[in-house]
């Protein structure tokens, strides 16, 4: 279900504004990279047959007729035979020139006027051949795939100014409860801290999605009144809390007044089972537990993945790997068991180690990934390989 979610439109951005967005085409090279010949080096622009057995027993000496830098010329420098041109890294090449004489084997004599090869420079030597990091019309980024900070790199190298990239989902965190104080506030006598949404705003800002937060009292009449125009502001709506059959459990009748079709409600998955996913029209809407493990789980398997895939992941479960439980643990047959873990390396084999002992909120913090039990499984043994989803 997660998979059949479509994307949201496309839209241009400028080149400098694309890191950590998604391209929604392919993309391909308007130019060659370099667009001439360079230079690699430091050294001198020579005709290899010129230096063909030279060494520091039988150097070769070659009268320098001039001096290419970088960004200057278009090729149209011509070298002799016999002759070498002085020239920079990443200057182009003069026509004539087959090879590139490092600097540090030769020397300059007769106040600059000839130089002195100390070895030889084999055709091709020290050149950076056109098109050689990017020819003009390759893919340089597939559509789906989210550009980092190297890949827009070599987008500029190919000559791309500007992008077609998937909008990014405007998202907006609601939690319930009359017990909730926003952050920042003075929490009183029963009151809880809604760090529900708290850690999924950070977990959205991470992957460059600013959320909207806002907290709804226990009360299905101001529920309804005021999720309403949040549905038509948001691509996503994320609920926490509601989702069971407490007396103050209002947030699915909530979803049932404003007309949101459900996909799913509920999923056998502990932590997490309440998760609920729908449409009300263009809106995703995903309905979180409000328990913390529970909020979170169902937010890294089912929610995240949702929004990633609403902005134009092709996998919105890349996260998930495998990797051998470190020992032995107790699941539960006809439920998915998740447990909070680290992830380490050992002997060359990915190795999960579950976090207990420690509280729900430590485990939290401190987990790097969370370990599956599959629902047909009642334990997993010691160093069987097991789906692991990877949270940093």
């Amino acid at each position: 279900m997660i998979l059949e979610i479509p994307f949201l439109e496309q839209e241009k951005v400028a080149l400098d504004r694309a890191c950590g967005r998604i391209a929604a085409r392919d993309i391909r090279a308007t130019s060659d990279c370099p667009s001439l010949d360079a230079s690699l080096k430091d050294g001198y622009a020579v005709f290899s047959p010129d230096l063909e057995g030279a060494s520091k027993s039988s150097p070769v000496a070659l009268e320098i007729s001039g001096t290419v830098t970088a960004g200057q010329g278009d090729g149209d420098v011509l070298l002799h035979p016999g002759h070498a041109v002085r020239i920079m890294t990443g200057s182009v090449l003069p026509r004539g020139a087959t090879a590139v004489l490092a600097a540090e084997f030769a020397r300059e004599e007769e106040n600059g006027r000839r130089v002195i090869a100390l070895r030889d420079a084999g055709p091709g030597r020290n050149i950076l051949a056109r098109g050689s990091d990017v020819r003009a019309g390759t893919v340089l980024a597939r559509a789906g795939t989210r550009l980092s900070p190297a890949g827009v790199g070599l987008l500029a190298a190919g000559g791309v100014a500007c992008l077609d990239v998937v909008r990014r989902p405007r998202v907006v965190i609601v939690a319930t409860g009359s017990e909730l104080v926003a952050p920042g506030q003075p929490i009183g006598p029963g009151q809880v801290a809604a760090s529900n949404m708290v850690t999924l705003a950070a977990e959205l800002e991470r992957i460059g999605i600013q959320a909207e937060t806002v907290i709804i009292r226990d009360n299905l009449e101001q529920l309804a009144r005021e999720l309403h125009p949040l549905m038509e502001r948001f691509d996503v709506v994320l609920t926490c809390g509601g989702v069971l059959d407490g007396d103050k459990d209002f947030t699915l009748e909530a979803m049932d007044r404003l007309g949101v079709e459900m996909r799913f409600r509920r999923v056998r998955v502990g932590p997490g089972k309440g998760v609920c996913m729908g449409w009300r029209r263009e809106t995703l809407v995903f309905n979180l537990p409000g328990g913390p493990p529970s909020n979170h789980v169902a937010f890294l398997l089912l929610a995240l993945p949702g929004i990633l895939r609403r902005g134009g992941v092709q996998d919105p479960f890349a996260s998930r790997i495998h990797a051998a439980a470190s020992g032995w643990l107790r699941g539960q047959e006809g439920w998915t068991q998740v447990i909070y873990g680290r992830l380490r390396e050992k002997n060359g084999q990915l190795v999960a180690s579950p976090l207990l002992g420690m509280s729900r909120l430590q485990a939290m913090a401190v987990a790097n990934c969370l370990i599956e039990i599959p629902e047909q499984k009642a334990a997993l043994e010691a160093g069987e390989i097991t789906t692991v989803w990877k949270i940093v």
